[in-house]
């Protein structure tokens, strides 16, 4: 995938310091598309109309103190990676600056190509940063609402069971306090399978060690552990010949477990069908090899609008809501495959069932590579 060019919008009242900036910039190897303002109000309407990747803004601006200018500018991009520069070398604006929302300050006096770059770099690694902390934060905001909730509901349900055996027990009804025994056990099942669930999904973001994975093997492994389910859903699962890859074992194993799993579950048809492909391909901008891989199923699908989220964590399709689940078997697979600098994604129709696609790097470069991924 050719990457995109670095979004940059310049805010000076100098042309030559602005043309001096682009310069620098250009000197970096970097690829850029510059837009360039001269004032805070003329940078905050190119905001509006597009989104940066950097703001690199002058302290001193006409009509606006330089650090008002700031605030203004991170409350209207505050995704954006901010830069402040400045004619003056001073320590207590640089850290007032920083205060107020820039990712890095840099006097022009200093600036050279490759101070700028390296500011650069640390400001868009401290956007990285921000935006993962974000994600995170939300993740664990949903993750705690949704495991009390799911929780909360069989808890409740065994606190009920137990009442009514003893009352069964005092009534000398034998019969039905072993009825609610076995309710008691099937309730505490399913809480054990989804604090299970939720253990793998945390584990998926874990270090892993890399190592050469034959996937016919995961594969195999993934097959005995959905053994009973198979057996019992008359599911058939075909495979192409598989290559190696490079990745960790057991969390490859899970990745092709859960997706298998999610054809199986979602599928209305007398025997559930899954197909497993794999084909070469290259990565453009690297030229680094890679497996393409593609399980098909023959299930119920999803609505377009659905298969854009079902990677989002505790996310059910529309569909989906009459069959048990936790919503995570699809975001582990996600994290999974991020975690081995991979992507995943799916094509589906409602009642067609749906096709589903990820990337991992080839252990091995392939004699030749027969297309570009996607």
């Amino acid at each position: 995938m050719k990457k995109q060019a670095m979004r940059i919008l310049i805010v000076d009242d100098s042309d030559v310091d602005r043309m001096l900036v682009k310069h620098m910039l250009t000197q970096t190897g970097l690829e850029c598309e510059f837009t360039e303002a001269d004032a805070v109000p003329l940078a905050l309407a190119a905001c509006e109309r597009q989104t940066f990747d950097v703001v690199l803004t002058d302290y001193n601006l006409p009509g606006t103190d330089g650090l008002d200018g700031l605030v203004a500018l991170r409350e209207r991009s505050p995704d954006c990676a901010l830069i402040m520069l400045s004619g003056r070398g001073d320590e207590m604006v640089a850290t007032e600056a920083m205060q107020r929302g820039a990712s890095d300050y840099l006097p022009k006096l200093r600036m050279t190509s490759e101070s700028l770059n390296r500011s650069l770099q640390n400001a868009l690694e401290k956007r990285s940063l921000r935006r993962k902390l974000l994600e995170k934060q939300a993740e664990l905001e949903t993750f705690t609402r949704v495991l009390a909730h799911d929780l909360r509901s069989p808890a409740a349900s065994l606190q009920t069971f137990a009442t009514r055996i003893g009352e069964w027990l005092e009534e000398g009804n034998l019969p039905k306090a072993l009825e609610y025994a076995d309710w008691i056990n099937k309730t505490a099942a399913r809480m054990n399978h989804l604090i299970d669930t939720l253990q793998k999904y945390t584990l998926a973001d874990g270090t892993v060690k890399m190592e050469e994975v034959k996937m016919e093997e995961a594969l195999q492994a993934s097959l005995a552990n959905l053994r009973e389910m198979i057996e019992t859903k008359n599911a058939v699962v075909t495979a192409d010949k598989l290559p190696a890859v490079l990745g960790n074992p057991p969390q490859l194993i899970q990745l092709l477990q859960n997706l298998i799993a999610n054809g199986i579950k979602y599928c209305d048809k007398p025997n559930p069908t899954i197909q497993i492909s794999a084909a070469a391909c290259i990565e453009e901008e690297t030229g680094d090899a890679l497996s393409q891989f593609a399980l098909k199923d023959n299930g119920i699908g999803v609505s377009e609008a659905d298969s854009k989220k079902i990677f989002e964590p505790f996310y059910r399709a529309g569909n989906a809501h009459q069959r048990d689940g936790t919503g995570l078997g699809l975001a582990t697979c996600k994290k999974i495959v991020e975690r081995h600098g991979g992507q995943i994604w799916c094509q589906s129709k409602l009642g067609e069932g749906t096709s589903f696609f990820f990337v991992l790097p080839a252990f091995a470069e392939p004699r030749q590579a027969e297309k570009q991924c996607g």
